[in-house]
């Protein structure tokens, strides 16, 4: 089931929602809304499966569960260079999904306040919603949260809020990595005013790509930049006046941090000032010999719990939601939460739909499946890791490139360098809910920008999944967004 096209059918005008249906029903729709990959080079069949029984005589799918605890406590730990967890700091979920919702019955019972990014990823916002929870957004640029309006949404929050719900990896939607300064100023807010921190990895790849012998191999970092054999091409051979602007805004940011000044005068993410003269489509990565500006704009993956141990704030608290439903295993959901031990046994008393004794096996059964597939002989594991990775590269290129046809002229998008998606600001005039209208006739569906905002929806941006599809599919289903784009155009024109 595409979880975008559902959450699109409920909060859409009900003409959008027939649409969708309508199209779903002709089996003719390419959807380019859902939050996660296609899951390219990893096959979890009969061959990733338990039988018999596990130790000491227990179930085989109980016993993969401790098993995939255990591989991914380990995993953990050799990733943040020993930081070690207990099994009680652990907790598994059906779906990402699901180990959000979790955390929102446990860390928000009874509504309350959240604090979210901007723009944030519209799957949470929406869960958020049904939850009665007020989501509160936080300014933010391509570096994260501003500081000074993290602290002062604290304040304005009328006491602590419950949380703060981050992305800090290859965010939804934006694709922003958070920069180094960014998180040590969210950890030293959460430990002055104790304020938990939710991090929400499942978008990104990071912890698998760094972690060595327990994950897929330093190697991944390295494809996820490039593409099939290494050899994608980067279409941007040239600075354009915007980049050139950007590089200098990140320079002074980064004397400005340094020097402890106000973040006030800057401006969101996406909020670009384009000059007249300027190419309309940008992409972060730069030209060759930019590799400093292509660090800055890929911001720092250094996981929070590592920059928490360094700088010693150990009153942060954090826990961690990782899956790989999103990125790698689409056909196997599954997630896991990671906490402290007081956090953890708060969660696990928290009835939830999916704490029945069914719903339990589920859970065993696919940690079983999961955890024969990660402890395969580390080449094959991470060969299939590589070959999603490189693919997702591909796509991104090739997505990249399709977006500098004419009809684009006056959009913005920047290569975020990983993740699922691209976040994509419209030419001036285009209205994203008006353009879906367009795109749904054409056969073609996508998240407008309006559904990733906490308040005040901007209507210029669009999210577009580019992992979800291989690439004829992905080309037919930019090519038919771009038909209904150059059509709205002109016969906005003609008006």
């Amino acid at each position: 089931m595409d979880t975008g096209l559902e959450m699109l059918k409920r909060r859409l005008p009900p003409a959008f929602a027939r649409e969708i249906e309508d199209r779903q029903r002709e089996g003719n729709l390419i959807s380019l809304a859902g939050p996660q990959g296609y899951g390219v080079g990893v096959r979890l069949d009969r061959e990733y499966g338990v039988d018999g029984e596990g130790q000491e005589g227990e179930p085989a799918e109980r016993s993969g569960v401790r098993a995939l605890l255990d591989w991914l406590a380990s995993a953990y730990e050799e990733a943040e260079v020993r930081i070690s967890t207990d099994p009680q700091q652990w907790i598994l979920a059906e779906s990402a999904d699901g180990a959000l919702d979790m955390l929102l019955r446990g860390l928000v019972p009874g509504g309350g306040t959240v604090l979210v990014e901007t723009p944030a990823a519209p799957e949470a916002l929406e869960l958020m919603r049904r939850r009665g929870i007020r989501a509160v957004p936080v300014d933010c640029d391509r570096d994260g949260m501003l500081p000074d309006d993290l602290r002062r949404k604290c304040e304005v929050a009328g006491g602590r809020p419950a949380m703060a719900y981050v992305t800090p990896h290859y965010s939804n939607p934006s694709g922003r990595v958070w920069s180094r300064q960014r998180k040590l100023a969210l950890l030293e807010v959460s430990e002055r005013l104790g304020l938990p921190i939710v991090i929400d990895d499942t978008a990104s790849l990071v912890l698998f790509a760094e972690e060595g012998e327990a994950g897929f191999g330093n190697e991944l970092e390295d494809l996820i930049e490039s593409g099939p054999e290494g050899k994608v091409k980067d279409n941007t051979t040239r600075r354009s006046g915007i980049e050139v602007q950007r590089a200098q805004q990140a320079a002074d940011e980064v004397k400005r941090e340094a020097e402890g000044e106000s973040q006030k005068e800057h401006t969101a993410i996406g909020e670009v000032h384009v000059q007249e003269n300027s190419v309309d489509l940008i992409k972060a990565a730069g030209a060759e010999g930019a590799a400093g500006s292509k660090r800055r704009a890929q911001g720092d993956r250094t996981p929070l719990d590592v920059l928490r141990q360094q700088a010693g704030l150990w009153g942060a608290e954090t826990v961690s939601l990782g899956s790989l439903e999103r990125t790698l295993t689409p056909q196997l959901p599954l997630a896991w939460l990671r906490g402290e031990a007081k956090t953890m046994e708060r969660l696990r008393r928290v009835p939830s739909p999916g704490s029945s004794s069914a719903a339990g096996a589920a859970v065993a059964e696919r940690a079983g499946r999961l955890h024969a597939w990660l402890a395969q002989p580390p080449g094959r594991r991470r060969a299939a890791a590589a070959e999603a990775a490189a693919a997702y590269a591909a796509r991104r290129a090739l997505a990249l490139e399709l977006l500098q046809a004419p009809a684009w002229h006056g959009a913005c998008v920047e290569d975020p360098g990983g993740g699922l998606f691209l976040w994509l600001r419209l030419p001036a005039g285009v209205s994203s809910e008006a353009l879906l209208r367009a795109s749904l006739l054409e056969g073609t569906a996508f998240l407008p920008g309006t559904l990733c905002y906490a308040k005040e929806p901007d209507d210029r941006f669009i999210r577009l999944t580019v992992a979800a599809h291989e690439p004829a599919r992905l080309h037919e289903g930019l090519a038919r967004l771009t038909a209904a784009l150059a059509e709205f155009t002109a016969r906005s024109a003609d008006e």
